[in-house]
Order: C-alpha cells, then structure tokens, then sequence
C-alpha cells in the first residue's frame, strides 16, 4: 500500500475502533456492578483519547509526533481490533474480509522495529 493508503486506512481503522467502543460502552453504561464502573471508566478514557487523535492526526506521521505511550495504547487498540475482527465464511464476503484484515496486519507491522528483530538474528 501506499502511504497516503496507509494514512487514510489508519483513520478509517480509529474511526471504526471509535464506533465499536461506544457502542460497548453504550450497552454497558447501565452496568452498576465493581467490575463494570472499571470497564465503563476504560472505555470512556479510550473514547476520549480515539477522539482527541482523531482531531490531531490526520496521517501516521502525525501519530509519531506523540509520546511512547500514546503510540504504544493506539498499536494496542488496532491490535485488539485485528484480533476481533470478523471473517466471514461465505463469499465473497470472506474474501473481501481476509483483504481488509490484510491491510490491518500491514497496518500493525508500521508499529514493529524492524531494527530489533534484525539485531537479535
């Protein structure tokens, strides 16, 4: 993919982990148990941070500006999102779903030193 593909795949990707959040957060707002206060208060934090990036980044680029830990909870939130994502086992639909976990995957690798891994071969 291209950078600008890239780009424009990472916000589409923050877009949707956006969406998915607050509707967990939305069906789990009326949870009152310990647990649930913990996992509301999660998701409000990870809503507002999706939010406030999406307001600051418009490419990866931008995203590397930012501090360690900002970079590191976004590789964590595609991350999960990958690991959620839904693979159709009709066609074409499975297809179409096996590319656009594809492009995630290519997505993670952009957060992955490749500089590490060569030094420890």
């Amino acid at each position: 993919m291209t950078d600008e593909e890239l780009d424009t795949l990472f916000i589409e990707t923050l877009k949707a982990i956006l969406e998915d959040t607050k509707e967990c957060a939305d069906y789990s707002k009326n949870i009152h148990t310990p647990e649930y206060e913990e996992i509301n208060e999660d998701y409000q934090f990870t809503i507002n941070q999706i939010s406030q990036l999406l307001d600051e980044c418009s490419s990866i680029d931008d995203l590397a500006q930012m501090d360690e830990e900002t970079i590191d909870d976004v590789y964590e939130y595609i991350a999960t999102y990958a690991d959620n994502f839904v693979i159709s086992a009709e066609e074409p639909e499975r297809i179409e779903n096996l590319a656009q976990y594809s492009k995630l995957e290519e997505l993670l690798g952009l957060f992955l030193d490749d500089d590490y891994e060569d030094d420890e071969e």
